[in-house]
């Protein structure tokens, strides 16, 4: 992997999926961390690989290939971990916990079917590999990035094969074209919060909290809701809103999943 793997596309909000000679997908995991090195005293040129989502910042949505597991000359293994074949300059965003964890994930799951099957990794169908982890009985896990189709929606396996059948279509904006509202097939636990919304900047909101009495106060609003996401980034500057959530208090985040009324 390097560093124009994690960028996101031209005018869009997501990195390319990786795909072979033939156009078949080859990612096996996917990560959003963005790129953090840390050079004292040095200014090096590199390209954002953050973008504001959510009322936030966050890393540019990408996905790991599986030949970054393989060896170039060596049989009967595959890397994982912080381990993968990848540029100094790429490893600023593929060495967190949460992507290496998807990748151990991939590479537990390529060894179990290799040993199955009786072949060398390097030989293992790559098709194969992400139908078993989409469809894994414990833990199924995404191979393409989608920020409004979170793994509780019915359709999200379709849709999964669907963008590895169809990598052309796979949209810069990284939402699949279905406009059902986030949550609507399960119920989230949170409670309702009332105040002034604040359009700060672009992607960055906040609000003048008034109920409950007992946290009244700025909060920033922060969302991992696409429509929510959606819904924010057009809501008026200084009107009344009243919104389902949660606080954290560490961060003095309200992180909102639905907005319940407004006026």
């Amino acid at each position: 992997m390097r560093e124009q793997d994690i960028l996101p596309l031209a005018g869009g909000r997501v990195a390319p999926l990786p795909v072979d000679a033939a156009g078949r997908v080859t990612g096996i995991a996917i990560g959003n961390y963005a790129n953090d090195h840390h050079y004292p005293g040095i200014d090096f040129q590199v390209r954002s690989k953050s973008i504001r989502w959510g009322g936030r910042w966050t890393g540019t949505p990408f996905t790991l290939p599986y030949g970054c597991l393989i060896p170039a000359a060596v049989d009967g293994l595959l890397v994982c971990e912080k381990n993968i074949s990848v540029s100094h300059i790429a490893n600023g965003a593929t060495r967190l916990q949460p992507v290496v964890m998807g990748i151990g994930q991939a590479a537990g799951m390529a060894a179990a079917l290799c040993v199955a099957r009786g072949c060398q990794p390097r030989d293992l169908s790559v098709r194969d590999l992400q139908s078993a982890l989409l469809q894994d009985d414990r833990f199924p896990t995404a191979i393409i990035p989608l920020f409004n189709l979170p793994a509780d929606r019915s359709d999200w396996l379709d849709w999964q094969h669907y963008y590895l059948n169809h990598p052309e279509a796979y949209p810069p904006c990284g939402n699949c074209p279905d406009k059902r509202a986030e949550g609507a097939e399960g119920e989230i636990a949170a409670s309702p919060f009332s105040g002034i919304f604040h359009r700060r900047d672009e992607q960055d909101y906040s609000l003048s909290l008034t109920e409950p009495v007992q946290v009244q106060g700025e909060w920033t609003l922060v969302t991992l809701r696409s429509h929510v996401d959606e819904q924010l980034q057009t809501y008026p500057h200084q009107q009344r809103i009243t919104v389902s959530g949660r606080l954290n208090h560490a961060g003095k985040w309200l992180l909102v999943e639905q907005i319940v009324s407004q006026r």
